[in-house]
């Protein structure tokens, strides 16, 4: 396949990997909730919070950017909290003591908190959404034993297994033996791949749970190659029956409802991987690979890297007083992408240099 690793790579920490900036906002996010939590327990003389548990994406670092279409769609934390055994009531009694301490403190809600079967969940009218799941621990000869309010009772629950899970998935399947690991991107670069075709089709896709342990199971290691390696995990998916269920840390994660979320995303990689198939020709070019990932994941980095300067350099030469134009766009056919901008570039500078200030159409005075 065309060799599109490096662009590939930046795509990926440009517009997938949330950024510092992002990464900070969630972290901050996960303290205030905290303090929310803390505080209106307290203002309702309700039993502490002993313990809380990071859950999900956030904690097991493969949160995405939302699509480019759909910049506005929110992110999810799930931050489980933890009472004593001894202070925890019923289940679902427990877990309206958070609904209510959260309801007392919290602002900007676009709801009302919601006590749903398995936690309590907040939707903030800034773009997030926090679930709190709810456990009660006691201390055993082994170490501490926890249970998930679940409906009306309390499951027995290991809530830091699944991110051992994923950690020890990450670690010995990737090729690099420390940093970065290429499975932990090639699942940011699945669930991404996920929500866009969810958000361009308005159907329901895996969550983002089930499609990281779908990304583990159908991994392709390629050393030093992104492209290739997400390229055959889609192809691995493709394969898969939507009606096998899918597991993780040893525990069926799917149920009757994924069956047709499962479907929609083997046919949607069944569709990127015959685009990316495209690039085995060997008279592949740099267009043809741009071309095809931009179908996959419908985002304008993929989009014609001189488009825009050729454009503005067509405005300058309409607007040009000089006999001769700098750089005429026929001399642009058949040369590479990056000499096409360096040209356009240095037409360009010519121009301001020539025509004065940010006027390069002006004549000297």
């Amino acid at each position: 396949m065309y060799d599109y690793s490096k662009k590939v790579a930046k795509f990926h920490e440009d517009h997938v990997r949330l950024t510092k900036d992002e990464q900070a906002a969630m972290r901050a996010r996960r303290g205030t909730n905290l303090k929310r939590v803390h505080d209106g327990l307290a203002e309702l003389e309700n039993p502490e919070v002993v313990d809380t548990i990071n859950k999900g994406g956030y904690a097991q670092r493969t949160m995405t950017q939302p699509p480019e279409a759909d910049a506005g769609s929110r992110y999810d934390i799930d931050l489980g909290v933890v009472f004593e055994e001894g202070d925890a009531a019923g289940p679902r009694t427990t877990r309206n003591w958070v609904r209510d301490a959260i309801a007392k403190k919290a602002t900007n809600m676009k709801n009302d908190p919601e006590t749903k079967k398995n936690c309590v969940r907040v939707i903030y009218a800034d773009g997030y959404q926090c679930d709190f799941p709810v456990f009660r621990r006691r201390w055993t000869d082994i170490g501490w034993k926890y249970e998930l309010s679940s409906r009306d009772e309390w499951a027995a629950s290991d809530p830091r297994a699944m991110n051992t899970w994923i950690d020890v998935q990450v670690s010995a399947k990737s090729p690099e033996t420390s940093g970065s690991y290429q499975l932990r991107r090639v699942i940011r670069l699945f669930k991404f791949f996920s929500k866009v075709h969810s958000h361009r089709t308005g159907l329901k896709y895996p969550s983002g749970l089930v499609a990281t342990a779908l990304a583990v199971e159908c991994y392709s290691v390629a050393e030093g190659r992104d492209d290739t390696s997400f390229r055959e995990t889609l192809r691995t998916l493709s394969w898969r029956s939507q009606h096998s269920p899918v597991f993780a840390n040893g525990f069926q994660i799917s149920d009757e409802k994924d069956i047709d979320r499962i479907k929609r995303m083997i046919d949607e990689a069944a569709t990127a991987v015959a685009y990316l198939d495209e690039l085995n020709d060997g008279d592949a070019t740099e267009m043809h690979a741009r071309k095809a990932w931009k179908k996959v994941f419908r985002h304008s980095f993929f989009d014609e890297p001189a488009a825009k300067s050729a454009n503005a350099l067509a405005g300058l030469e309409t607007k040009s007083a000089f006999p001769t134009p700098a750089l005429s766009l026929a001399a642009l056919v058949g040369l590479s992408e990056e000499v096409k901008a360096d040209r356009l570039k240095s037409a360009v500078d010519n121009r301001i240099e020539q025509g004065g200030g940010n006027k390069p159409w002006a004549g000297k005075d």
